[in-house]
This record gives structure tokens, C-alpha cells and sequence, in this order.
């Protein structure tokens, strides 16, 4: 062989070497990315893009682990929940002044619409083995003293209080709305709120879905995790509405308090439940104040993954807790034209409405909001509350009695 072709020879094989190493050294950057990617989604909360009424949202499945890197490393993390033996076994016993929605012990399984939530509006019939009970009567006192466009202003529909014996009936007062929340639900009886011209501004949606630290300690605080979206399917859906508190940064992030929020099907949520909001503000828009009330019944939802009566949250300790899924939200309202003296100005001729929506998949195919249309003794009928009750008698009967047609 020639001193040339020696020479071709090697350079062809040093070409090869470098070849070689470059495809090396170019899978081993993108093994690291790959790696540096799967480590980010692990340690960020495992995020998956969502498709809402809003566009496309990342969504954590779970809390983030990377804040708690020092804990982990200390061994510290996840910490012990200790949840209140005696409050869990309390909550779960019949309240006089509330729901008594079903907690099951037993791992959830999906089954057919048809044992399940009713597809029709209205007021449900009784479900064999589920009663759902609230006040059997009312106390004048605990509906005074609430200032003007205050959310309890024209009444505690349960004759809620901020007393911790009261597990399944327990006020929440916020400067964005007040609630009753449920220990025994893991949710809301009710959220109630003012909505007028001052609640709308500019803010944007601050998505920052988190667990209430004004809840009693020894009860569990529900994660925005908790709802394990992927396997069953039910958004975190607000009750009183992110754009309902946009004047301020805090007054929307306070709306995604997870106190705020009830299992709703996409269906729900995305679609019968959020074209009602929409028309509430445009109340607004033409000059009314609107005073709103809304809230979850029953038991047993069904969302695209099946229908569930609950949804467990595993505890480290070994303990499951039960989140209640509704088969229907309602919503009561009363919108007058914007003032002052509400007391005074409120008469038959104000806007009275009430809808209670199934909260299955597919009952928007039939129309939108209206076709749940009720009244409001329809909703007091069934949940036990009482509404407005610090109206005069004969204007309440009569709004109350009424079914709205727009």
C-alpha cells in the first residue's frame, strides 16, 4: 500500500472516530434532556395540559415537590397528617342544620348514569338509601346584623355559625363571600356573594388552586391534587366565580380557595354552569346588584371517566378521607336595580331566579341553562334552607314562588 493511500486510510478512519463520538456525545445530551425534563415534571406536580372553557391550562396533578426539597432530604416530607379521629367520626353523624350527604367507605367504582344522577332539571326524587336533610325551621337572630350588599344580608340560609362543634354546618365569613363547609363532605354546603360594578375590574385569573389555612386545624384541608383529575375526571369548579372578583390581584385568588370549590363534570362546568355565570354579570352590566347563593346536592356525579359518588384522598397515615362528588349544583338569585336601602326596594318585581343543574355529562345537548330552571321554594324544598328570609313575608313568598322566564 502506498504512503498516499495509508494516508487516505487513516484520515477516513480518524472521520469515522469523530463521527462516532459526535453521535455519542449528541445521544448522551439528549439522554440528560430527556432526563432533566422527566425530573422537572416530576418535582413540579406532575403537570398535564387541560382543554377548558378558557383555552389550554397547565395543571399540576400534584403538589410540587420541589418547595419541600430540604424536608425530603431531612426526611420530613410528606408530613403526618393528623386529622381529628373524633371530628371525622362527628362530621359523619346527622347534623339538625345541614345536608347529611352519603361518605362511603369503600374504594369508588364507575357505573351507569342510569342508578345514578337524574339527566332531568327540577327537583330530584328521594334516591333510595340517600337522604339529604338541612334546617327544619330558622333562627331569626343568626340572619341579623349583616351590612348592606353583605352576603348573608338578606338571611343564613342555614343558620350557620362559626363554631367548630358544628362540623357539617361551619360559617366561613371572607371578605370575597361567605360559606357553610362541610368536615363530612370535604366541601361546601353553600357559598354565598354580592355581585355588582365594583366586584369587575381588570385582574386576570390567578389559577392559584389552593387548600384553606382558615379551616380548623384538626381538620383536613383539601389539595388542589386531591381531585385526581385524570382518573376521575371531575374539574375543581368554582362556586362563587374567579371572574365574579376581578376588581382586585386578591380578590380573584381568594376564589381559588379549595372551600370554593365542588367535583362538576366539564359538562357542568365548562358549559351550562359558566353561561349562567356570564348571564349573571350581564345582569350587572345593565345596571343591576345581584345577591347570589349556590351549592352542591346529593350524591353521585358522572364525568367522562364514570360515575362516582366520591373520591378518596389517601392519607400517609394509612387513613382515607371522602371527598363527596353532587349529582346536581343549583344556584338561587335575586337581582335588583343598583342603589341602596336593598331592604326597602326589594318587591315582587325584582329578578328571581333558581336552576339546579345535573352534574352528569351531555345535559347541555338539549339547551342551555334555562332548561333547569326552578323555583326557589324548589331548592329550599330540597336542600332545607331557607333563603332570604329576612324579607317580608308575602314579597318572599311571592319571588320564591316564581319561575323565571327571560
Amino acid at each position: 500500500m502506498t504512503s498516499k493511500s495509508k494516508s487516505k486510510s487513516k484520515s477516513a478512519a480518524g472521520s469515522a472516530r469523530k463521527k462516532a463520538k459526535a453521535k455519542k456525545t449528541l445521544s448522551l445530551v439528549f439522554s440528560l434532556l430527556v432526563l432533566i425534563l422527566a425530573l422537572a415534571w416530576y418535582f413540579g406536580g406532575k403537570p398535564l395540559v387541560e382543554i377548558g372553557a378558557e383555552g389550554f391550562t397547565l395543571v399540576q396533578t400534584e403538589e410540587p415537590l420541589a418547595a419541600h426539597i430540604p424536608e425530603i432530604i431531612r426526611g420530613e416530607y410528606p408530613p403526618e397528617v393528623e386529622y381529628d379521629q373524633e371530628v371525622l367520626r362527628q362530621a359523619q353523624e346527622p347534623q339538625v342544620h345541614t345536608q347529611e350527604p352519603q361518605v362511603h367507605t369503600q374504594e369508588p367504582q364507575a357505573h351507569s348514569q342510569e342508578s345514578q344522577a337524574h339527566s332531568q332539571g327540577g327537583v330530584p326524587e328521594p334516591v333510595e338509601g340517600q337522604t339529604v336533610r338541612g334546617i327544619t325551621g330558622s333562627n331569626p337572630a343568626l340572619d341579623q346584623g349583616h351590612a348592606e350588599n353583605d352576603p348573608l344580608f338578606l338571611g343564613n340560609p342555614s343558620d350557620a355559625l362559626a363554631d367548630t362543634e358544628l362540623e357539617s354546618n361551619y360559617l366561613m365569613v371572607k371578605p370575597q363571600y361567605t360559606l357553610s363547609y362541610n368536615a363530612a363532605t370535604l366541601g361546601p354546603n353553600w357559598v354565598a356573594w354580592h355581585l355588582g360594578q365594583e366586584n369587575i375590574g381588570e385582574a386576570d385569573r390567578s389559577d392559584d388552586f389552593r387548600p384553606d389555612s382558615e379551616l380548623p386545624q384538626s381538620w383536613y384541608a383539601v389539595k388542589k391534587a386531591d381531585y385526581q383529575y385524570n382518573k376521575y375526571g371531575f374539574d375543581r369548579g368554582h362556586v362563587c366565580p374567579s371572574a365574579d372578583r376581578t376588581a382586585s390581584k386578591e380578590d380573584n385568588s381568594m376564589t381559588f380557595l379549595m372551600t370554593n370549590m365542588v367535583p362538576q363534570t366539564p359538562d357542568n362546568n365548562r358549559v351550562i354552569w359558566m353561561h349562567f355565570e356570564s348571564f349573571e354579570r350581564e345582569l350587572v352590566a345593565a345596571g343591576k346588584e345581584v345577591y347570589i347563593i349556590a351549592g352542591p346536592y346529593g350524591t353521585g356525579g358522572t364525568s367522562p371517566k364514570g360515575t362516582f359518588d366520591n373520591i378518596p384522598i389517601n392519607l400517609k397515615s394509612g387513613e382515607t378521607l371522602y371527598m363527596n362528588v353532587p349529582a346536581y349544583t343549583w344556584k338561587v338569585l335575586i337581582a335588583l336595580p343598583e342603589g341602596s336601602g336593598d331592604l326597602d326596594r326589594i318587591d315582587t318585581s325584582v329578578t328571581a331566579i333558581a336552576i339546579n343543574v345535573p352534574n352528569q355529562t351531555g345535559m347541555q345537548k338539549n339547551g342551555d341553562w334555562e332548561q333547569f330552571i326552578c323555583s326557589i321554594n324548589d331548592i329550599e324544598a330540597m336542600t332545607g334552607y331557607d333563603f332570604f328570609e329576612l324579607l317580608p313575608d308575602n314579597i318572599e313568598e311571592a319571588l320564591e314562588n316564581a319561575v323565571y322566564e327571560r
